[in-house]
């Protein structure tokens, strides 16, 4: 930051310069020219006011732009990879929001005025506390980062007032086994290859698997001979945003760059524990065969091997599969608006564990990192099982 005088010039030799930071993390300079050095220093001092004098971000960043580059910067290479996801999920309502609102121009108003938005979801309920807690916390780590920086001049997200429902009672987390049966058999006659949606749910209530598995599947993941899929990645859900042509298909990479794209479009699972080989039904095998069959006369089109595609070339995102999960469950009469496609997974181990299928087993089969997680999860299950057995002890006593 500085003021000289320009002599090659007539007028305004006089100059105000100062650096800022653009998102990339390159210093760039910025100048004003005055008619008097008076003038110039007025400015200078304006801006040390503003900004106590410390070295400023591209003042015309957006508050969005300025999220993505602390996460960049600061959590990329320093979380884990499903951690990101749920920073990039962050970024992506603080977009939705804010669009291309300058960082500058949030206040303490406005922010409150996107928790408020973001407690109530698009389908007239309420966001879980925690789920507005963790987007609230997210992007005040960047906000607290823009007022240590100088470049807001406070903690605007500070004692922001958060709310939301409480999480999911029980009963939406699970279905009871009749109707796990019932959506199951109804799933089973109604699947077909343009029902892509509605088979990700036919893998869920066989599998247990969670979306972002289910999404990473290819056709060489499954073992017709053997009956068993295997579980070794997960599609990029947050972070994989491909350009589309005017047909609204997915621009893929070219042949040659295939393999150096494939850490964009896949990723890792949750833990190790959740690469697994699941033994599975005929059932569904037989519902893959027909899928694999078709998606291969399609291969030009689908490099990565994919198993569920949409019209656009892409695994059906959570909205679109809770759509085609709630479609089915009201042809069924099955009354739990609450449930979400997870629950499947939920629906999926409770069911075995009703079933008397060893607790060691569904744990492994689900990918839990510990038995713990399983007891914890299946608490009501487990527990109306002990209670049962308790009843046998007593009348064999």
């Amino acid at each position: 930051m500085s003021v000289f005088q320009r002599k090659d010039r007539k007028k305004n030799k006089w100059i105000f310069q100062y650096s800022y930071k653009t998102a990339d993390g390159k210093t760039k300079y910025k100048s004003e020219s005055f008619a008097t050095k008076k003038d110039a220093k007025a400015a200078e001092a304006k801006y040390i006011d503003q900004h106590h004098g410390k070295q400023k971000f591209d003042p015309t960043i957006s508050f969005y732009d300025f999220y993505t580059m602390y996460v960049n910067t600061f959590k990329s290479k320093s979380v884990s990879a499903n951690t990101l996801i749920k920073y990039n999920d962050s970024g992506a309502v603080i977009k939705k929001y804010f669009k291309e609102t300058k960082l500058v121009n949030i206040t303490r108003t406005s922010y409150q005025q996107f928790i408020n938005w973001y407690i109530d979801d698009e389908h007239g309920s309420k966001h879980a506390k925690e789920t507005v807690q963790k987007v609230h916390i997210h992007a005040h780590q960047a906000i607290r980062l823009a007022a240590e920086e100088g470049f807001i001049p406070e903690d605007i997200a500070f004692k922001a007032t958060l709310g939301g429902e409480k999480g999911k009672p029980e009963s939406a987390k699970f279905l009871e086994a009749d109707q796990f049966e019932q959506l199951r058999d109804y799933v089973n006659a109604n699947v077909n290859l343009n029902r892509t949606a509605l088979l990700m749910c036919q893998f869920a209530i066989y599998t247990g698997a969670r979306l972002g598995e289910i999404g990473g599947m290819t056709w060489d993941d499954v073992d017709e001979d053997n009956n068993t899929i295997s579980i070794s990645k997960t599609f990029r859900y947050a972070t994989f945003k491909p350009e589309h042509d005017d047909n609204g298909n997915v621009i893929w990479p070219d042949a040659k760059h295939i393999e150096e794209k494939h850490n964009e479009v896949f990723g890792p699972t949750k833990t190790e524990s959740s690469v697994r080989v699941v033994d599975v039904s005929p059932v569904l095998i037989a519902s893959l065969h027909k899928l694999i069959q078709a998606r291969k006369i399609k291969a030009k089109t689908n490099p990565y091997h994919l198993l569920f595609t949409g019209q656009d070339g892409l695994p059906p995102t959570s909205n679109g599969v809770n759509k085609s999960l709630r479609a089915a469950m009201t042809k069924c009469k099955i009354n739990n608006p609450k449930f979400s496609f997870h629950g499947l997974r939920h629906s999926h181990g409770s069911y075995l564990l009703d079933k008397d299928v060893d607790l060691k087993y569904v744990s492994k089969r689900l990918g839990h990192e510990n038995i713990g997680i399983t007891i914890k999860t299946y608490t009501h299950v487990l527990d109306r099982l002990k209670k049962e057995e308790a009843v046998k002890a007593v009348q064999v006593l």
